[in-house]
């Protein structure tokens, strides 16, 4: 069997012109090049090289045969590389799933930037509701489910990833539309239209804790509509929506986005990464390692603790 190793003599030779410049330029004793090189001949019954005193030079079957090795070694070169990117994580797949908007916010910037900074990387995007993308991590079709709010799930390892500002959605003719800064009290005697679907249940849960209080409860109708309906529906008045800021890129004429505050700030909902314990996708710790240098998290596979964040009732 001809090595790849005499294969790369060969065309060290063939390109130097001569044995004795092939075998310095590679660090080896010439008549260990020359040995290897007429073992390739014997072997194919031909002969490669016219050897002269002042160098080599291929034969026709020499050039011919020339062609072929320079693309095996290439081939075999690029499978070594294809390799070593696939452990590092710079190549590969990875499935995400989340059922929060894409349309701007977070998730958005995120996914573009890593598949920018790694373009051997095919990212997939799957949106479902949590119980789809839970799953779908058991069952090994995602890599990752992103999700608001936290909470261990047996045999997952999680992670918080980052925090977006609470938006209200009003239309354009409601009272404080005009307001630069709106507080959860402001919210109070309002009604508000929520989707059944994700994230529906942790925002309804959101308002009876934010504007509940004893003998009022806040008025909530759910609707089995997706998110750009609701926004859209917000325009015909009567109603008002919470959404994380990253369903601000879904602009509807007659509808304003404003921030919901805190007493000391901006509210804030948390999402986290959730996946299986056992997944060995090198993609997956390359992606876990970028977003915690993106947001500024601590790094490793494991559970974090949670950085303060609107948390998810249990």
């Amino acid at each position: 069997m001809i090595e790849l190793r005499q294969l790369r003599y060969l065309i060290a030779a063939a390109d130097a012109g001569s044995f004795s410049r092939a075998a310095r330029s590679m660090n080896i004793k010439q008549a260990t090049l020359s040995r290897h090189i007429i073992e390739v001949e014997k072997r194919l019954g031909m002969t490669l090289f016219d050897r002269r005193t002042r160098g080599a030079s291929l034969t026709p079957n020499g050039k011919t045969y020339l062609r072929i090795a320079q693309r095996i070694v290439k081939e075999f070169e690029e499978l070594n590389e294809w390799v070593r990117a696939t452990q590092r994580g710079e190549a590969g797949r990875l499935a995400v799933g989340f059922y929060t908007s894409f349309s701007a916010g977070n998730l958005r910037a995120t996914l573009r930037e890593f598949s920018e900074r790694s373009p051997g990387v095919r990212v997939r995007g799957f949106e479902r509701d949590r119980d789809m993308l839970l799953a779908g991590i058991e069952s090994g079709l995602l890599d990752i489910a992103i999700i608001i709010g936290e909470r261990p799930y047996p045999g997952m390892k999680s992670r918080p990833l980052w925090s977006e500002r609470h938006l209200v959605v009003m239309p354009d003719t409601h009272p404080l539309a005009s307001r630069e800064s709106i507080h959860w009290q402001d919210l109070a005697g309002d009604r508000f239209l929520l989707t059944e679907r994700d994230p529906g249940p942790e925002t309804r849960n959101l308002l009876l804790r934010k504007l509940g209080s004893p003998g009022y409860t806040p008025e909530i109708d759910v609707d089995d509509i997706g998110r750009d309906t609701v926004i859209s529906s917000i325009a015909l008045g009567g109603h008002l929506a919470i959404f994380a800021e990253s369903s601000a890129g879904l602009q509807v004429p007659g509808v304003l986005f404003r921030e919901v505050h805190e007493p000391n700030g901006h509210s804030r909902i948390g999402y986290s990464g959730y996946w299986r314990d056992d997944n060995e996708n090198p993609v997956l710790r390359r992606f876990l390692d970028f977003v915690a240098v993106r947001y500024s998290l601590p790094s490793g596979s494991g559970p974090q603790a949670a950085q303060p964040s609107e948390k998810e009732p249990s």
